[in-house]
């Protein structure tokens, strides 16, 4: 065993972030999209879409934007998630009995639909005014979900905030079909739907190209710690000695990037090349655990050992569904 090895901090087989997957880097379009949420909350805004296939890393997204928003706004302003839920017959009952789990209220399951539609109202009022923000601001995940009577029981809410002067934000994220939604209700001239809740429009982007790369690269170099304090990077930790020599990830940009436009090639994926993020991380996960090295300096990781990480991630066979 190494030198470097035994100065790495201990810990236990299959717990490291990389091996579990629970982190989270700040990337180009995760930045993007934080901007547009605190200029919504900011200005007020009643509500926005943000849209974006699968595997793009918007539910990973919504944490970091959220936890950045307190950073900025307020450890204190109320900030509730909820994750939209798919039922083939929509209940009011039902779909206030889901927003009071989501939030954590002991009764959400006591009472008629009007019961739990006033009980809703009123934890929100009282999440509201805790702190004398009379601000609010809902966050849907999965909201390709939301059917239209859904929509309405969100305006029934809103407009019960509005009578206790409470000014709501309403964000829902999900796929594509958000948007198609959207042209739907203004064909059908529904602008108590779209006016509230769909004004504002951000699409959730893949990485785009060598500099994406490179800046999220960075990442694991530089803004990831595990454990904590320990001055161990993802990269470090992983390549000790050739970290200490001077390599880093993001000096890979340039051959992953070529990689994945040779795995999208040979594959002859359809559209841009525009990578989720899900697929990235898989991709330099597995580099890290397969390739990593204790000694011998600088590693060297080939073009075709980063394209058989791509594989590894799954990226070829679900690139064309994406």
């Amino acid at each position: 065993m190494s030198h470097v090895l035994h100065l790495r901090p201990s810990v236990p087989s299959g717990t490291h972030p990389i091996e579990t997957g629970r982190y989270t880097l700040f990337t180009p379009p995760l930045g993007r999209f934080c901007d547009d949420l605190k200029n919504w909350v900011n200005n007020r805004a009643a509500g926005a879409i943000v849209t974006a296939p699968p595997r793009f890393g918007k539910s990973k997204g919504i944490r970091f934007a959220v936890n950045e928003l307190r950073e900025e706004l307020g450890a204190t302003l109320p900030i509730l998630t909820f994750c939209c839920q798919d039922h083939q017959y929509p209940t009011e009952s039902r779909f206030f009995e889901s927003l009071l789990s989501d939030f954590g209220h002991s009764l959400s399951l006591r009472g008629t639909a009007s019961a739990k539609r006033a009980r809703v109202i009123q934890f929100l009022v009282q999440e509201a005014c805790a702190n004398d923000h009379r601000r609010l601001v809902l966050i849907g995940d999965e909201a390709q979900k939301l059917r239209e009577p859904h929509y309405k029981w969100l305006v029934d809410i809103y407009n019960g905030l509005d009578r206790h002067d409470i000014a709501t934000t309403v964000v829902l994220v999900g796929q594509p079909e958000l948007v198609h939604q959207r042209d739907a209700f203004e064909t059908a001239k529904k602008m108590q739907i779209v006016g509230r809740f769909m004004v504002h429009l951000h699409r959730f982007a893949g990485l785009r190209n060598q500099k994406d790369f490179a800046y999220c690269l960075k990442g694991y170099d530089d803004e990831s710690e595990y454990p904590e304090a320990s001055g161990y990077s993802f990269t470090r930790y992983f390549f000790p000695s050739g970290f200490e020599a001077g390599w880093r990830l993001a000096g890979e940009a340039k051959v992953l990037w070529e990689a994945f436009q040779h795995v999208r090639a040979e594959a002859k994926l359809p559209g841009k090349a525009e990578i989720p993020m899900q697929y990235f991380s898989r991709t330099v996960e597995f580099a890290l655990k397969d390739y990593r090295s204790m000694d011998g300096g600088p590693p060297t990781i080939s073009l075709n050992q980063w394209k058989e990480a791509i594989e590894r991630s799954g990226y070829r066979d679900a690139g064309r569904y994406l």
